[in-house]
């Protein structure tokens, strides 16, 4: 009598099988049947989603979730369930968030899902075993029919049951010996998110008349932004840099007929900014995310969003203005006394700002000494072109501590040079890439800064 296939007495692939190798080359089948040999207890999130405390609770993996919940004939099944079309059925088991509409045509989803022929308890792929969730782009042919269009039934977070019809998935023929012919599978499905990816060339095919009206060409500029949205989504910064710079170029470029259209050009316009702003401190421009927030200031009169200064006083803090830095954070605190991030934001600040005044007191013991010595090496041997003089040795050795100091930025010289000392430090800061500037404020206080190369 052959053993009836209970769910307690499931085996489980030792190398779960993806449905992408099913469609292409195939698989072998490797059973383990000791469940629990090599087999990883968390779940990755890739995008972080909700709390930590979220996170770890969903993160333990329950053996009995990977076993199918239902083992009896998919026609009972498809009675409890609601029929999609001729080819799938489905029951949510928990609801989404509506507000977002369903899955579209080009987009980016996360999905995690157990997938089970009909009578088995194990599933044949499963993206919990493989410890992972699943990402696919929607209208692209990378999943198998089935899957892509029960997915664009669900909302953001929905979960769901669906019986999937033979001729959405391996058809009447299968793949024997591993897949039955025409086998109906059973997918748990749920949506952890989704992104409309727009379209980075949207504008190709237009004309140069059609570029210059707005009412044209706003809709192309949306699927920039969204293209730029879903690199920033995958951590393609320099990417979605590159996006938004497209759209504002494009944006900046029409011609608005009226009011309602120069409205809506400026509340986009800020909105590309302050993204931009975003991507230029992730890869550590802040010069640039500076000018971008100066561009929201003449925007908005002077008065920024709470998110906008946030991005500029980061962007001061990475340029060591930590004075400045510290008055843009504390505004942005005045905003959203509650925000976190800001608050972080300004313990860093004191944190580098401490050692920044730590620094600078070492670099000024070392310039006092020089001053003191200067005077000893006039008295003594000045040294001929070929020998340096003390104060040039000396010199060269603090300017290069500046230099190596990850933690300052710009350092006042000592004041007392006279025009040979100032004209010997300008020669040595162009040997080493430092600039010295003469402050527009006090004739006698000369500066050394650091060269941007970005």
């Amino acid at each position: 009598m052959e053993e009836e296939n209970l769910p307690g007495s499931c085996n489980f692939l030792k190398d779960p099988l993806s449905i992408s190798d099913l469609i292409g080359p195939g698989t072998t089948f490797e059973i383990n049947t000791n469940f629990d040999e090599g087999f990883s207890n968390d779940i990755f999130d890739e995008l972080n989603l909700g709390s930590d405390e979220e996170d770890d609770e969903k993160s333990a993996v329950d053996h009995s979730t990977l076993v199918s919940p239902w083992t009896k004939t998919f026609d009972e099944l498809r009675q409890q369930m609601v029929q999609i079309n001729e080819h799938i059925y489905k029951k949510i088991t928990q609801p989404g968030l509506a507000e977002n509409g369903e899955v579209p045509l080009n987009a980016r989803v996360c999905i995690r899902y157990n997938a089970y022929w009909e009578g088995e308890g194990a599933p044949f792929d499963s993206s919990f075993l493989r410890g992972s969730s699943y990402q696919f782009y929607t209208g692209r042919n990378e999943v198998i029919e089935g899957l892509e269009e029960a997915v664009r039934t669900m909302y953001r977070g929905e979960q769901a049951q669906f019986v999937i019809s033979h001729h959405l998935l391996f058809r009447e023929i299968g793949c024997p010996p591993r897949i039955k012919p025409s086998a109906d599978g059973l997918f748990i499905i749920e949506l952890v998110s989704f992104n409309a990816i727009g379209d980075l060339e949207a504008d190709k095919n237009l004309t140069d008349e059609e570029r210059g009206k707005y009412s044209i060409v706003i809709e192309k500029i949306r699927e920039v932004h969204l293209k730029g949205l879903d690199f920033f989504g995958q951590g393609l910064y320099k990417n979605a840099f590159r996006a938004f710079e497209k759209a504002v170029s494009l944006l900046n470029s029409c011609h608005l007929a009226n009011e309602q259209e120069e409205k809506e050009q400026t509340a986009f316009l800020l909105k590309l900014y302050t993204n931009l702003a975003v991507c230029y401190n992730k890869v550590n421009l802040p010069t640039k995310a500076c000018i971008m927030c100066k561009e929201i200031r003449q925007l908005t009169n002077n008065k920024p969003s709470c998110k906008a200064l946030f991005q500029e006083g980061r962007a001061l803090l990475l340029l060591g203005e930590y004075e400045r830095a510290r008055q843009i954070l504390i505004r942005s605190q005045r905003i959203e006394p509650q925000n976190e991030d800001i608050s972080r934001e300004l313990k860093i600040l004191e944190e580098r700002y401490a050692k920044y005044k730590e620094n600078e007191r070492s670099i000024w013991t070392k310039a006092m000494g020089i001053i003191k010595k200067k005077d000893v090496g006039k008295k003594g041997d000045a040294g001929s072109a070929e020998t340096p003089s003390i104060f040039e040795q000396e010199m060269a050795e603090l300017m290069k501590s500046f230099k190596d100091n990850m933690d300052l930025n710009n350092f006042n010289l000592p004041p007392g040079l006279t025009k040979s000392e100032i004209k010997t430090v300008d020669e040595l800061a162009q040997s080493m890439e430092l600039k010295l500037i003469l402050s527009p404020l006090d004739n006698a206080t000369y500066t050394l800064s650091k060269v941007n190369k970005k």
